[in-house]
């Protein structure tokens, strides 16, 4: 298994708010996160998320698929109560919160969750297919039929999330899990790619490169394109 790793703070943008872990100390965790608030505060939400659930997992002995889905929820949840905590506790953090996409890699599956609109897409040479779920307003409109996929890409309140790490004092956890195949890649990214960069277009980046090239040319191609927000991103492919 190999895994290449890059951010960038866009065009637009005077800070990085997005943070991300991969295999160091903690071998098969992968973690992004899009931080959300006022100054600094959403940079401290997201560090804040990569540092206590790595901590947590470092604490961890995962040797059974029950034992792995108990502390990514644990993790998650004890990241949720300190991001909201320091929220409440001092004012300059007010209102902080931050996506969560998490990966960790156990058996010969990918187990994941997600939080927010940061995305986590399996790619193989056919085609390219989100497996997270955006906790995203124009999602929920998508799914009660208010408006359609199209109308959702140029909604004005396209960056509305309707759940985020820090912000309540509980956030439901679903682990879920998929096969981990030889034949595919593994994306976990920010929504400064996604909405700055086309499905097809990183179904075609890529299966076009490697992964060196396929992490330089996706942030490239977030920024020629105006790079309005943060980019992040995380291939993992198991060739």
């Amino acid at each position: 298994m190999e895994f290449v790793a890059a951010t960038n703070k866009g065009c637009v943008r005077t800070n990085n708010e997005d943070s991300y872990y991969i295999p160091g100390d903690i071998k098969n965790l992968f973690i992004l996160a899009d931080g959300m608030g006022g100054h600094l505060a959403g940079e401290t939400a997201s560090q804040m998320a990569i540092d206590v659930i790595s901590e947590y997992f470092s604490r961890e002995s995962i040797d059974t698929e029950d034992k792995l889905i108990e502390t990514i929820e644990s993790a998650i949840s004890e990241a949720n109560s300190k991001i909201l905590q320091l929220s409440i506790d001092d004012e300059n953090f007010r209102g902080m919160g931050t996506t969560l996409s998490l990966v960790y890699i156990f058996n010969d599956f990918v187990y994941y969750a997600n939080i927010g609109d940061s995305r986590i897409y399996v790619v193989d040479k056919q085609k390219i297919e989100q497996i997270t779920v955006d906790d995203s307003f124009v999602n929920y409109l998508i799914q009660i039929g208010e408006i359609s996929e199209e109308e959702a890409l140029n909604h004005p309140k396209k960056n509305v999330l309707t759940r985020a790490l820090g912000t309540s004092p509980t956030v439901g956890v679903t682990v879920e899990k998929i096969p981990l195949e030889s034949d595919k890649k593994y994306l976990l990214c920010s929504d400064g790619l996604t909405n700055m960069v086309s499905n097809q277009k990183i179904f075609e980046i890529l299966n076009e490169n490697n992964l060196a090239s396929s992490k330089t040319k996706l942030i490239g191609e977030a920024l020629s394109n105006g790079g309005i927000d943060n980019v992040t991103l995380i291939i993992i492919d198991n060739e």
